[in-house]
């Protein structure tokens, strides 16, 4: 009697034992599968702001004027552009200018910029494209800045 009350202690702590390293491998699997989920939705976000043109604050009537340097990279852009608040993400930025083949466009310069503009529109500004969003360029001559009614102007620099 005592003999089967040992074997069956020792099947019982087998089949526990069993079930603990089910249970740990079945907690591993699904943390494996979650990172994979979370990649993929990070990865597929990222792809779709750079392939679309979206703007960080549609209804912002606030301007902010930009400081782009002479022999700035992409993503020196990008930063200067992501520090005064105009847009979402400056890895999206550094990314459209890049894919873009902008670097070689990008006019220095002192730029008006809002949050309700898009990614393409603000890539736009800083080629030249939209002379009104210009306060002064390399050469050091201003233009007039049409900002409509309402907006207010910050000061932004890098």
């Amino acid at each position: 009697m005592a003999r089967a009350k040992k074997s069956m202690g020792k099947r019982a702590e087998r089949t526990l034992k069993s079930a603990m390293v089910y249970t740990l491998t079945l907690f591993i699997d699904v943390l494996i599968v979650y990172f994979i989920v979370r990649s993929f939705s990070i990865s597929f976000d990222f792809s779709y702001n750079v392939f679309s043109d979206s703007a960080k604050d549609p209804g912002s009537v606030t301007y902010v004027t930009v400081d782009i340097k002479k022999d700035a990279s992409s993503m020196d852009i990008a930063k200067t552009i992501y520090k005064s608040g105009v847009i979402k993400n400056k890895y999206v930025m550094a990314a459209k200018l890049t894919l873009g083949k902008y670097g070689n466009e990008i006019k220095p310069g002192t730029y008006r910029l809002s949050a309700s503009m898009t990614y393409n529109t603000i890539i736009d500004v800083l080629r030249g494209k939209d002379p009104d969003k210009i306060v002064k360029n390399k050469n050091g001559t201003t233009n007039k800045n049409n900002t409509g009614s309402g907006s207010t102007e910050e000061s932004s620099g890098d």
